[in-house]
């Protein structure tokens, strides 16, 4: 006689519990630098383990970032950032634990766009199991893995919370304001055209910053050299109050590719002066000085 055998119509069972992240003992967090430097894919690869015997059947893991567990980090091991959403995806959230094994295939996470971080921080990205085999509770842990980055030395020092402190003149619209901004090549600070040389800019960064050197930007869109309006002689101070100003040299203008990158020494400020001592006259007739951005090198 023939026995009829009838075919599983899903994954065995797990115990409840039995599946959680693989790390090492005692551990809950992976720590590692990140570089700031430049936007690069790094892909972070996670595995789920399971406990007691092998599996019997497939069962497939999902992976994801449960930001609400920020606040157990913080409590237990000190204030950090949660890495922004737009720092961040998973590439492939889902992995098999396949039958005959205890680890699951890898997951991968991919870490972008990392020049948009603050320097000499601490980022922290909570990820957990979601679901096992579709359901979000039984077979998976409610332990979580603490993805620690720490971020170094930045290409330039970001602007958050930079203000104008002051400025000599402005003329019309273009705004003082203009070289905080993001655009480089289209917006921009103007003295105004009634105003002779010197013409000064000054930027309170709200914090202490330490830097070693400083670049300014010229609009593309005024054709340097051939329409003028660029500096050739500049002078750049440094201040902690706003009001005692200490001297950082005087520098010959020199742009190349719409920019000039001027070596301060390192210093630690928390106002910025940058005076123009002498320009090219605008269109040969107005002295005027046209600068489109300023920022801060660490």
């Amino acid at each position: 006689m023939l026995t009829a055998c009838r075919k599983q119509s899903g994954p065995a069972v797990l115990p409840d519990g039995s599946i959680s992240i693989q790390y090492a003992a005692g551990k809950d967090t992976i720590q590692m630098p990140l570089s700031i430097l430049s936007d690069t894919a790094l892909v972070m690869k996670l595995t789920a383990a399971l406990s007691g015997n092998t599996s019997s059947t497939d069962h497939w893991v999902n992976f994801a970032v449960d930001t609400t567990k920020i606040t157990a980090f913080s409590a237990k091991y000190g204030t950090a950032l949660l890495l922004p959403r737009s720092s961040y995806f998973f590439y492939k959230p889902t992995t098999r634990l396949a039958a005959g094994a205890s680890v699951s295939d890898p997951s991968q996470l991919n870490i972008v766009q990392e020049t948009k971080l603050t320097e000499y921080s601490t980022y922290v990205l909570p990820v957990v199991i979601r679901s096992v085999d579709g359901k979000t509770e039984g077979a998976a842990t409610s332990r979580v893995i603490y993805l620690v980055f720490k971020t170094g030395r930045p290409l330039f020092i970001k602007k958050t919370g930079w203000t104008i402190a002051g400025f000599s003149s402005v003329a019309g619209t273009l705004a003082a304001t203009n070289v905080l901004d993001a655009d480089n090549l289209t917006t921009y600070w103007a003295s105004s055209i009634s105003e002779q040389m010197p013409q000064w800019i000054a930027i309170n960064f709200n914090r202490d910053i330490t830097f070693s050197a400083l670049a300014y930007y010229i609009p593309p869109a005024l054709n340097y050299p051939a329409y003028g309006g660029y500096p050739t002689s500049i002078k750049i101070e440094t201040s902690m109050d706003g009001i005692n100003w200490v001297s950082k040299g005087v520098f010959a203008g020199n742009i190349a590719n719409n920019m000039q990158t001027i070596n301060t020494g390192l210093t630690t400020a928390r106002y910025l002066r940058f005076t123009s001592l002498a320009s090219v006259k605008y269109y040969a007739t107005y002295s005027i000085v046209l600068i489109s951005g300023i920022s801060l090198l660490p």
